[in-house]
């Protein structure tokens, strides 16, 4: 997703807001809580995007800061890769590719990588849950509504939605209703 306008920033920032909940106000570093943190990557994320499509001066401030929230704590999303609504639950390791697309309110939980085979990255729809440490690598399509299950490897393209994948190479074991 490519935020262009002011108009759709402030858009995408509501709705991070509602995912994360209103859990960011001042106080010193060392008081975050784990949501607090991962709220404030969030805004960084987005207000850098949004500087850097636009070009703006201030995208510098915006990406050192990003770059030093996602160092402490692990986190590795390039920019324009994830659609509105993302959530990481929580503090840990996420490494995504910059090739990858994730689509709309995806779930993210810690040592998820999404990563390329060739420099063909993943395309995944809207609505996917991806759980504690799942690898996706590929030139693969995942259909929207799809839980991956925790420590799943997936290798291959699933195009049924509601679904959950599993195993090492993943496979699809429940859902598909």
């Amino acid at each position: 997703m490519r935020i262009e306008t002011k108009a759709e920033l402030k858009r995408v920032l509501e709705i991070e807001e509602k995912v994360y909940g209103k859990k960011w106000y001042y106080c010193l570093p060392a008081y975050l809580t784990e949501q607090q943190i991962l709220y404030r990557h969030a805004l960084l994320l987005r207000k850098a995007e949004y500087t850097t499509n636009n070009r703006k001066l201030s995208r510098y401030w915006y990406l050192i800061r990003l770059l030093r929230i996602q160092t402490r704590y692990g986190i590795s999303i390039p920019l324009n890769v994830l659609d509105e609504g993302f959530e990481i639950v929580h503090l840990g390791s996420v490494i995504i590719n910059a090739n990858a697309k994730v689509g709309k309110y995806a779930r993210l939980h810690p040592g998820v990588c999404i990563g390329a085979n060739h420099d063909k990255a993943p395309h995944i729809g809207d609505y996917v849950y991806i759980g504690p440490g799942a690898k996706i690598f590929g030139d693969i399509t995942l259909a929207s509504h799809i839980q991956v299950g925790a420590n799943a490897v997936v290798t291959k393209s699933c195009d049924m939605e509601n679904v959950i994948l599993a195993g090492v190479p993943a496979k699809v074991v429940g859902g598909g209703e």
